[in-house]
């Protein structure tokens, strides 16, 4: 099994004891998110380091207030880096109050790291939380730039919007909220299945019954053994085809 997004640089988290648990936890390769640039720059190192780890680079929303062209030029250089696989997570969220100005800045991020994505030839891994109709606008004013494709991280947005997106050509990545009691699974089965990933978003959403502990990569098989039986597949089945939909999309051979 792949965990198609965890954040092991996060400081809740043990790296070193989780690569080296990868075996025993029956994990073959975890995918490391960058947030901001600090954190983008120790997953590369990270990555370099340990052969089953790979990264992603970039600028969370909720950074956006602080982004200088300089901390953009930065996820820019490092795109080009040894096992860098996608510019992410990158996208809007708000969630939390936030003003006009602060929205705008999210907006011309995502749009500028869109753009590096497209500059190095890479996916991107979307964060979208309470802002699925601005997203949907960005990604059709700029879809002459993803040209190598797109995943809503986390999806949360449920049957209103999948359908949409799922017109735009995005892989879907689901984590353990998609576990929760009230979580809307009834679209799951019309999603087409070469598009499917899982992932933890370690240390967050940790899928029942450890909702509310910290996340780790091994519980991607609980989320992983939730979506198969909504799809009605045996769990073998279900991670063949979320292997090779992890490693198409992020290309990784």
């Amino acid at each position: 099994m792949i965990d198609a997004h965890a954040h092991l640089i996060d400081s809740k988290i043990d790296a070193e004891n989780i690569i080296n648990n990868m075996a025993s936890d029956k994990l073959d390769m975890i995918i490391n998110i960058g947030t901001c640039v600090k954190d983008s720059k120790k997953g590369v190192k990270l990555a370099a380091e340990n052969e089953n780890i790979y990264t992603t680079v970039g600028i969370h929303p909720e950074y956006a207030s602080s982004v200088t062209e300089q901390k953009l030029q930065t996820i820019d250089e490092l795109a080009s880096r040894d096992k860098v696989v996608a510019i992410g997570e990158i996208g809007l969220d708000y969630h939390y109050e936030i003003t006009e100005e602060i929205v705008e800045k999210q907006k011309q991020i995502f749009i500028e790291q869109i753009k590096i994505a497209h500059k190095h030839g890479l996916p991107i891994v979307i964060h979208c939380r309470d802002a699925a109709d601005d997203v949907i606008k960005i990604l059709k004013d700029n879809k002459q730039f993803l040209t190598n494709g797109f995943c809503m991280h986390c999806y949360s947005e449920g049957s209103r919007y999948y359908q949409t997106f799922k017109d735009m050509g995005s892989y879907f990545s689901f984590t353990g909220n998609i576990t929760y009691k009230k979580t809307d699974r009834s679209y799951l089965k019309n999603l087409d299945k070469d598009k499917i990933m899982v992932e933890t978003d370690s240390p967050y959403l940790a899928p029942e019954p450890l909702r509310g502990t910290i996340n780790a990569p091994k519980n991607v098989w609980i989320t992983a053994q939730k979506v198969a039986d909504e799809l009605e597949m045996s769990l073998t089945d279900f991670n063949n085809l979320v292997t090779k939909n992890i490693k198409t999309f992020y290309r990784i051979k």
